[in-house]
């Protein structure tokens, strides 16, 4: 079958070094290691076309065989790293002039502390002794059996595992950032949304850290029986938090009924199916359900954000633009650790930069949610201030603006007047042409109010036809030129009603406050007495304590 080239000790290799090597699949139980080397002494090994070896989920143990040529005189220092995180058991010999030098059993299984140099990964120093050396690695495990194998002296290693280590120390700081962020947000906020997103970004990290080896190196070295179980759990724990986020988010339960209980039960089901193969300590099922769910979950990511768009929920477009990016990244690494596509760094890490992108543009979904639901809360207090048919303040309004002016006036001795009035024979208008004509001259004297009155003038509809205006700054004389301004530019209003033309003329009451008036009622109340005389003298005049 050919026999794979050595490889050489004067190139620098940054890349894996499959295809120096050969493979030979074990078929009948355990092969020691004088099996594998008759195996491959006899041509039994099947030389390697790819740079990092993919033997897929499940798959039977492997041995793996590459030569090393040493032209110098001298031993070479080389770092060995397998560099997946998730292998259960692995023997590796180093051997020269037919000997073994060294051998070393390691895996998953073992307790952290057991590894010959502390790392993620499966990492071995060797010095290979000048002339042709083999290695030898045995696999065996129910995980995606995907090897990178590079070989590179300790400091080429150093170097680049500081590189990655930097990268996922700023993906880390930034997601642990965002989920502190908007579990803070749910404290302060009390919306579900926050602590579900939060939830989200908690599981994805746990279940990074855990395929990384970052897991097995930090928080549980010695917990073996986690570490086996750890990967399938965690993928699905963080595929049912983003759906159950996407559900709150998008508000499915409302709009979308029969999606949001099929995708509960969906849901139901996976949990069943992962509780069932672990109960059987069936670890390939259970791979091959969280796979299987990662793959799945994505186009219902998908599905969601698409169905809430058409819908026509804006803020659907950030979520659909955060799943796509999810889904393109869970699907390149996937479909690189089933072997589908070719296994890089980049392949295996587009998950990272897809989860990268994901929460960046959720998070901006949500604040686009924030400000929409804020500006909504505020328009909505605006209109429940405002009286519905003229736009001007409502009696409720008017009560929350003018008592701050009141107290500055009582306070610094200011100036402050008063205005109310009311249309003469309102009711006759309602009785003959109809409330809609009724409703006309409301607006009419409200649109007249709005460009008469200045901007620090509080202009409220008190009640039916009557209205009152809070003017700061302004004296008694000052009051009643503005309401004799009012009075004439009300009695020039002509209001075509069908066939007829209806005049509108209004009584006024003007006061400005004093020692007289303890409260803000009570100068209401005066107000309203002189708005009394003025009907009681005729209507269409104004009456105050003030000679006019």
């Amino acid at each position: 079958m050919g026999v794979a080239a050595p490889v050489p000790l004067n190139v620098t290799h940054l890349s894996p070094i499959g295809i120096f090597t050969s493979f030979f699949r074990e078929t009948n139980g355990r092969l020691p290691l004088d099996g594998a080397v008759n195996a491959f002494d006899s041509g039994g090994f099947s030389p390697s076309d790819k740079s990092v070896l993919n033997f897929g989920i499940g798959s039977k143990p492997v041995w793996i065989h590459f030569s090393v040529e040493n032209k110098t005189l001298q031993p070479v220092r080389q770092r060995l790293s397998i560099a997946t995180a998730w292998l259960d058991h692995i023997d590796i010999y180093f051997r020269h002039d037919g000997k073994t030098e060294a051998g070393f059993r390691v895996g998953d299984r073992e307790n952290f502390a057991e590894r010959p140099i502390d790392n993620r990964f499966f990492v071995f120093d060797h010095a290979f002794a000048p002339g042709l050396s083999d290695v030898f690695i045995r696999v065996q495990t129910p995980d995606p059996m995907v090897l990178p194998i590079y070989l590179m002296s300790p400091e080429q290693a150093r170097i680049q595992a500081k590189i990655q280590d930097y990268s996922y120390g700023f993906l880390y700081g930034f997601l642990a950032a965002l989920m502190i962020y908007n579990a803070m947000l749910y404290v302060g906020l009390k919306d579900d949304r926050y602590i579900l997103y939060s939830i989200y970004l908690g599981a994805f990290l746990l279940m990074n850290i855990s395929y990384t080896g970052h897991g097995f190196e930090w928080l549980w070295p010695r917990g073996t029986r986690w570490e086996q179980w750890s990967n399938p759990i965690l993928m699905t724990l963080y595929g049912a938090s983003g759906l159950l986020f996407a559900l709150k988010f998008l508000d499915i339960r409302k709009h979308f009924a029969h999606v949001f209980k099929a995708v509960l039960a969906y849901l139901g089901l996976v949990g069943i199916l992962m509780l069932l193969a672990i109960l059987f300590n069936s670890q390939r099922d259970a791979l091959l359900l969280a796979f299987t769910f990662a793959l799945l979950f994505s186009g219902i990511m998908l599905y969601l954000g698409g169905i809430s768009l058409r819908a026509g929920q804006k803020f659907a477009r950030y979520f659909l633009l955060a799943a796509i990016s999810a889904m393109v990244g869970a699907l390149i690494t996937t479909l690189a650790v089933w072997g589908y596509v070719p296994f890089t760094i980049w392949t295996f890490r587009a998950v990272d930069l897809g989860m990268l992108l994901d929460a960046i543009l959720l998070a901006l979904a949500l604040t686009y949610q924030f400000r929409n639901a804020q500006a909504a809360m505020s328009h909505a207090e605006q209109m429940a201030a405002l009286d519905p048919l003229t736009g001007i303040n409502n009696r409720r309004a008017f009560r929350d603006k003018v008592t701050p002016i009141w107290n500055i006036a009582q306070r610094h001795d200011r100036d402050l007047s008063m205005i109310m009035f009311d249309l003469d024979h309102f009711k006759l208008i309602n009785d003959e042409y109809g409330h809609a004509c009724g409703d006309k001259a409301l607006i009419a004297v409200a649109d007249i109010l709005k460009s008469t009155c200045r901007k620090q003038d509080v202009i409220t509809r008190w009640g039916g036809e009557e209205f009152i205006l809070l003017l700061p700054e302004t004296g008694g004389q000052d009051a009643i030129l503005i309401a004799e301004r009012l009075r004439t530019d009300i009695a020039a209003l002509r209001l075509q009603h069908e066939n007829y033309e209806i005049r509108i003329t209004a009584s006024f009451g003007v006061v400005q406050s004093d020692t007289q008036h303890q409260n803000l009622d009570a100068m209401i109340s005066m107000a309203d007495n002189f708005l009394y005389q003025a009907k009681k003298a005729g209507r269409n005049r104004l009456a105050t304590h003030e000679p006019i």
